[in-house]
């Protein structure tokens, strides 16, 4: 229906199932079958193993809530050191079947295997079990893999049959796979858009695809014109061939000694973790949608809470105040601290976040503007002084990125 020919072309999407629990998991057998969940150094979860899943554990949740949900957890400690190692290790023997391959992110990346059939004296569907059973095999991980004719297509088909699942598409085959994905699961469509097409009563991938051109371009903004032209079997999207940075989320954390309560001391630290993560999410061209923030005490205990944006944006200045709120739920004049931090995730590539009907414009073309100015480093907007190990003393002073301005 949506395409006359079966493999015009043939992209593979891989991603790794669970990457960081599974990778905790390979080098250390003990855990095998257990539920995992990473992320015990920032209090909260980073990565769920699918054992974990099933008791209702989610990304993000702190440690508290995990342990409410699943008492017999095992909350460890991440080793991106080694992630990044499997990871490597992972893209390598991508490349011995294919020279066009994106790496993604740290776990999942794209194959274009058009044309190779006759190299490998294989079939598509050949080709990409080969991969995965090499990878599963070499790296002890499993890994879910799509194949179909574009990359918004093949991305969908890798998360039908997960973990360990592969669902290969032809261009006769798309039909069946759109008509079984939500709206939510079509890659680069995110909770608002999908609430909006919702009200317009498109539920699933397949009345999406169903729409006409003119409602597309009238109603949404040209990513999702190109999305909508992926899914009909037409390739809009390349591969990025080469090293790419990509982000899921990017975490700031500091820990100083001796331990302190002195709440403004705490507060200036964290803010400056968030401006710290959000200049690298703007250098990356991301918006933000979520932000969780910890402090961890003198005992090694974390508190930790989480602020969602309503409307996903690159700058913390228009949040400072409810970010403020969240920070005094978890903050205890009782407690000393010793390290404080944040991730900034639900991260969306600028282009493809849809502005909110309520977003005021002046206050954003201001708040560009301000950061560009101070990341020009042609202003100097002064300091801001740090206690220090005495709270009767001064440290020296240390400036920060961003000083609390009225935007009004």
């Amino acid at each position: 229906m949506f395409s006359l020919f079966s493999w015009p072309q043939a992209i593979l999407h891989i991603d790794g199932d669970a990457f960081f629990a599974s990778v905790m998991c390979s080098v250390n057998p003990h855990l095998i079958g257990k539920p995992i969940v990473t992320g015990k150094e920032r209090g909260i979860a980073t990565a769920i193993s699918y054992e974990a899943k099933k008791y209702g554990v989610t990304r993000g949740m702190p440690y508290f809530e995990i342990k409410k949900k699943c008492p017999q957890c095992l909350f460890i400690e991440s080793d991106y050191d080694l992630f990044a190692l499997v990871s490597s290790r992972m893209f390598s023997i991508m490349k011995q079947y294919s020279p066009y391959v994106e790496e993604y992110s740290i776990d999942e990346g794209f194959i274009d295997i058009t044309g190779l059939r006759r190299m490998h004296r294989k079939s598509y569907e050949e080709i990409a079990l080969a991969i995965k059973k090499e990878l599963e095999l070499k790296l002890n991980i499993t890994v879910s893999v799509g194949l179909s004719i574009t990359k918004s297509l093949a991305k969908l088909a890798s998360s039908f049959r997960k973990p360990s699942g592969f669902t290969p598409v032809r261009g006769k085959h798309i039909e069946y796979l759109l008509k079984n994905r939500v709206v939510q699961d079509i890659w680069g469509i995110g909770p608002n858009t999908a609430a909006y097409l919702q009200k317009c009563n498109i539920k699933t991938a397949l009345e999406f695809a169903l729409l006409s051109e003119e409602f597309i371009t009238s109603h949404l903004s040209k990513p999702y014109y190109e999305i909508w032209q992926e899914l009909r079997g037409k390739k809009i999207f390349e591969l990025q061939i080469g090293k790419k940075e990509v982000y899921k989320s990017i975490s700031k954390t500091e820990t100083f000694t001796p331990p302190t309560n002195d709440k403004e001391l705490l507060w200036s630290r964290l803010m400056n973790h968030i401006e710290e993560a959000f200049n690298k999410a703007r250098l990356y061209n991301y918006t933000v949608g979520r932000v969780d923030m910890f402090l961890k005490t003198q005992t090694f205990s974390y508190q930790s809470a989480t602020y969602t944006l309503l409307s996903k944006t690159s700058f913390p200045l228009p949040i400072h105040s409810d970010l403020r709120k969240t920070f005094e739920t978890i903050y205890s004049s009782s407690s000393q601290y010793r390290t404080t931090g944040c991730t900034i995730s639900d991260l969306e590539d600028a282009k493809m976040t849809q502005t909110s009907l309520f977003e005021e414009t002046k206050t954003y073309t201001k708040t560009k503007k301000l950061y560009e100015i101070l990341s020009s480093g042609k202003v100097d907007f002064g300091t801001s002084l740090l206690r220090s190990r005495d709270a009767s003393k001064k440290s020296e002073a240390k400036k920060f990125n961003l000083p609390i301005i009225s935007l009004e």
